[in-house]
């Protein structure tokens, strides 16, 4: 028996909605409905086609499409030549500079077979035995069942040995490059991704990392690297030190998507999953209502599709299948996800968050305060304020904005908590 799909009302095999990062290699969700980014992606592409081996930055606010954006640019660049492929190496926050080594060699070793399936040779063969190693121990790499390259999740976590990867993981990585090379790669593009998800303390020392291998790695003739975070992560991360900063391009700052551009992004996901072609889709949304998310959601892309699925799914639930879709209408939507996320926030933080929330929303929902503003709202000790919002930013409930010089930090409520407070 087959599940109901209550997108079909507006003629759409599922959700277009959907959060997930566009890729090169789905068809749930491809490339193909990228929208905007136009200056930025040249930006990118001409700093990967300039140079024999390039560094660069992309830098904004969570949800804004960062990841999606350097995975465009990876497909480009996989049409002109370089290699690549569709997987994202992590940075995390307990990386040590062997860990660091060992993650670029894996995924040059992966854009190397995705790109080379019959790969051989002494550079692909050492390579293959050093990442091998790497995965089968841990390291911060999955093996399958299957066995090594299968992409499974298990994994096993011992001891690596102490130096092996700062001593030969560079030479292995120089050598495997060059073989790329020699088969006719422009370079090989690396992504490196999480950035959003460091502590400041953890982005000093991922700066650490970075200054660390610098000479060994980062500098190769052939590799071109991406790394991506949040403005204030990429900041620290890839200007703190000046051996750092000096071989990084100025890194790329996101804006939010024009409203217009939204509107476009959706078009295209509307045409992407029409499920009967011969009928026309009915949008499920009414145009001003992207428009007031937009704005509520301060550009926060993700942010604003996933308030549009759960408000839209929710009413679709409750309505069922109708004698024919209707557009679905601001207050409507407002109604259902003010209640949805109240709930949510309610159980998540308990009483005391919530109430202070609260008083943040009474004073402006769209306030943008410091500490210190928050010391005298709250009428509590700075020690607890500063508490509070690293719980808050944690659970989604609010931002924190980019630094600006010396000025203190900046919070507001997100566009979920704003509903919620509505």
């Amino acid at each position: 028996m087959a599940l109901p799909n209550l997108w079909r009302l507006y003629n759409l095999r599922s959700s277009p909605f959907f959060q997930a990062t566009l890729r090169q290699d789905s068809e749930a969700t491809p490339l193909s409905l990228f929208v905007g980014r136009r200056n930025e992606r040249q930006q990118l592409l001409n700093a990967i086609g300039g140079s024999r081996s390039s560094r660069q930055a992309v830098a904004g606010r969570p949800g804004i499409g960062k990841t999606t954006l350097v995975q465009v640019v990876k497909a480009d660049a996989l049409a002109a030549g370089y290699w690549t492929s569709a997987e994202i190496i992590p940075i995390t926050a307990d990386l040590t500079s062997e860990d660091l080594i060992g993650q670029l060699l894996a995924g040059a070793f992966d854009a190397v077979l995705a790109s080379c399936t019959q790969a051989s040779g002494p550079a692909v063969e050492a390579a293959q035995q050093l990442v091998r190693t790497i995965r089968l121990r841990g390291g911060g790499f999955t093996v399958s069942a299957a066995g090594f390259g299968a992409g499974g999740t298990s994994t096993q976590v011992v001891s690596s040995p102490p130096g092996a990867l700062l001593l030969d993981g560079p030479r292995v990585l120089r050598d495997l490059l060059a073989f790329a090379l020699e088969q006719g790669a422009s370079g090989v593009v690396l992504h490196l991704n999480n950035l959003e998800n460091l502590s400041e303390a953890d982005a000093t020392r991922a700066a650490d990392l970075l200054r660390s291998i610098r000479d060994q790695a980062l500098l190769l003739d052939g590799l071109h690297l991406i790394v991506v975070g949040t403005t204030d992560a990429v900041r620290t991360v890839v200007q703190s030190h000046t051996q750092v900063r000096s071989v990084f391009s100025d890194p790329v700052v996101l804006e939010p998507l024009e409203p217009k551009e939204v509107h476009q992004l959706l078009e295209a996901r509307y045409r992407s999953l029409r499920l009967e072609p011969g009928l026309p889709v009915q949008a499920p949304v009414q145009g001003e209502v992207i428009d007031a998310l937009h704005e509520l959601f301060r550009g926060d892309l993700r942010g604003l599709l996933k308030a549009l699925e759960d408000g839209i799914s929710a009413l679709l639930g409750l309505t069922g299948d109708g004698e024919g879709p209707q557009p679905i209408d601001l207050a409507d939507l407002t109604l259902v996800l003010s209640r949805r996320y109240r709930l949510e926030l309610l159980d998540q933080l308990g009483t005391t968050l919530w109430q202070r929330l609260e008083a943040w929303g009474e004073r402006d929902v769209h306030a943008v305060l410091t500490q210190a503003d928050l010391v005298r709202l709250w009428g509590i000790k700075q020690p607890s304020v500063s508490q509070t919002l690293q719980q808050l930013v944690h659970s989604g409930a609010a931002d924190v904005l980019p630094r600006r010089g010396g000025e203190p930090l900046q919070y507001l409520l997100t566009g979920a908590t704003r509903l919620a407070l509505n």
